[in-house]
């Protein structure tokens, strides 16, 4: 019998990370450079493993396997892979100068999917930016020649973000994590991104990054609009997202609220504020900020109740992934 099921993160070191999960969740670090926690996770290098109940200690690979469309959903189930992937990013330090590919041209070239992605600036410092496309006109020749003479920077727009805010990550859209951001990043299951410019920065070992400028040349979508979109709708208490992979709620509780889950697909969650109760057949699950949450498609009914600001993640379509090619996996 499937039920609401809760996972230990993942941590990964980052040279851009650092103690944040620690001092707002008060999870356990055993590094002082964490930089993601990979909150529900099926892949190969980061199998997400259930934190409590009878299937406690299971990876959700295994899950897949045992349960199916039961897990995933009758229209997700049709695919080879498990299609989202659902982080949480500490950024210490700025992110490198990046993009990622869309589905084509990743599957041409890495035998993977592409990367859609939506971040929910959980904290910023005051001030804090991010990197969010390029400045109008800008030409791949323009790029090129910043590159070439140290001065990218001058091509890139920034935007001052506040907790609250959501930010679409198309395919192509040249992006970055700025200094003192905290997000809830929503995305494809895909860990393929195109380094552009990491600062001139080395590892403790005094290595630089690899970069990834010709593929990225070949994936920047020259003239493309960032896709912000605007949170007014928050005071009404919800705030949608969709594309072509899946659609990213914001929802704001205040008292209970009776749901029940489609059978089409799963529902991936996270509590971005507040706390209060998730209730399923008899059993009740506290939910706390930060918490993440699968909702097996078979689930059912089920109840929340209490004060919270709740993200929801839901997969539109089945991930096939080529298994025939390497993958190029890089971090931010």
């Amino acid at each position: 019998m499937l039920y609401p099921l809760r996972f230990d993160p993942i941590y990964q070191e980052r040279i851009w990370g650092g103690t944040g999960l620690r001092d707002e969740f008060g999870r356990q670090l055993s590094k002082d450079k964490i930089g993601e926690s990979w909150e529900i996770s099926c892949r190969d290098d980061a199998d997400s493993r259930v934190a409590a109940g009878p299937l406690r200690g299971k990876t959700l690979s295994e899950l897949v396997k045992i349960f199916g469309a039961e897990l995933l959903g009758t229209k997700i189930a049709a695919g080879n892979s498990f299609p989202l992937l659902l982080k949480i990013l500490d950024a210490q330090d700025v992110l490198s100068v990046q993009v990622h590919p869309d589905d084509q041209f990743a599957a041409v070239h890495e035998g993977a999917a592409g990367k859609s992605e939506v971040w929910y600036i959980l904290k910023a410092e005051p001030g804090a930016k991010i990197i969010y496309g390029l400045r109008p006109g800008i030409t791949q020749q323009d790029f090129i020649d910043a590159l070439k003479q140290g001065k990218l920077a001058e091509c890139l727009n920034e935007v001052v973000v506040k907790p609250g805010e959501i930010y679409p990550i198309l395919p192509g859209l040249v992006h970055a994590l700025g200094k003192g951001i905290m997000v809830v990043e929503l995305q494809q299951n895909s860990d393929i991104t195109y380094r552009v410019f990491d600062w001139n920065r080395v590892d403790a070992h005094g290595q630089a990054r690899p970069l990834h400028v010709e593929k990225a040349l070949q994936v920047i979508e020259f003239g493309q609009q960032p896709l912000h979109r605007p949170d007014q709708e928050k005071e009404e208490g919800t705030l949608v997202v969709e594309n072509e992979h899946f659609t990213f709620t914001y929802q704001q509780l205040d008292g209970e609220k009776i749901m029940t889950q489609d059978p089409a697909a799963f529902t991936l969650f996270t509590v971005v504020g507040g706390e209060g109760e998730l209730r399923h057949q008899g059993q009740v699950y506290r939910l706390q900020y930060g918490d993440s949450y699968l909702l097996p498609a078979s689930l059912g009914s089920y109840s929340l109740s209490g004060r919270m600001q709740l993200l929801f993640g839901r997969p539109n379509k089945a991930l096939h992934i080529a298994k025939d090619r390497p993958r190029d996996v890089v971090s931010g």
